[in-house]
């Protein structure tokens, strides 16, 4: 009788391993191009068989093999697109391959993708709340120009004529403007920066802080 019993416990572990098994739902991760510039933003698609009520977590890892968590996902269709709500930047973003991984109810799918660069501008998020900021008078243009300063500390653009005197004209605001209501893209919004600042249209003056300067200042006090 004994054996009997362990024979069926056998058989309704293995019968249990099975059922269970059946309820992992394949899942993929389909990126929308294997290689972004920057100010592009991450696009893709998530692809399950079965809608399980879990959430979907997706996690990057970076060009040194950082790994890290990105977002958490409710999945409530078979599809899903996902865009980044920012794009690209070289101040975060490095140059090379990350990796997307997505894990899902038991599940896991990893693809690739390479950031170049190939000239593009990408200008980080925060900037733009700066922005809107200075552009609707809630900002002193001193303060903005922290915004630019910090720009050409990143090299995103450069002050090879840099003055004495801090010089904003003020109708490049409706420029900026444009560009932080997402209007015109950030190497258009970028380039004219650097044209203005080259033909002394805007001056940055030598002394101009930025706000990484600032904040490290702040620290030693």
């Amino acid at each position: 009788m004994r054996q009997y019993l362990l024979v069926i416990l056998g058989i309704s572990i293995i019968f249990s391993g099975n059922v269970f098994a059946q309820y992992t739902p394949d899942v993929d991760i389909l990126i929308s191009s294997p290689n972004y510039n920057y100010g592009d933003k991450l696009d893709y698609k998530i692809i399950v068989s079965e809608v399980t009520g879990e959430d979907a977590t997706i996690f990057i890892t970076n060009t040194i093999g950082n790994k890290s968590q990105l977002l958490t996902l409710p999945i409530v269709q078979e599809e899903s697109r996902v865009i980044a709500p920012f794009a690209f930047d070289s101040v975060i973003w490095n140059e090379g391959m990350y990796e997307l991984e997505i894990q899902y109810s038991g599940a896991t799918s990893v693809t690739t993708f390479i950031i170049e660069n190939d000239g593009t501008i990408g200008i980080p998020y925060w900037i733009k709340d700066i922005s809107k900021m200075w552009t609707s008078g809630q900002m002193k243009e001193a303060e903005f120009a922290k915004s630019i300063q910090f720009l050409i500390d990143e090299n995103i653009i450069f002050n090879s004529k840099a003055g004495q005197e801090l010089e904003i004209p003020e109708w490049f605001k409706f420029t900026t403007s444009w560009w932080a209501n997402n209007q015109i893209p950030d190497t258009i919004y970028g380039n004219s920066l650097q044209f203005l600042i080259d033909e002394r249209i805007i001056v940055i003056p030598i002394d101009q802080k930025s706000f990484n300067q600032e904040s490290s200042s702040d620290k030693t006090l």
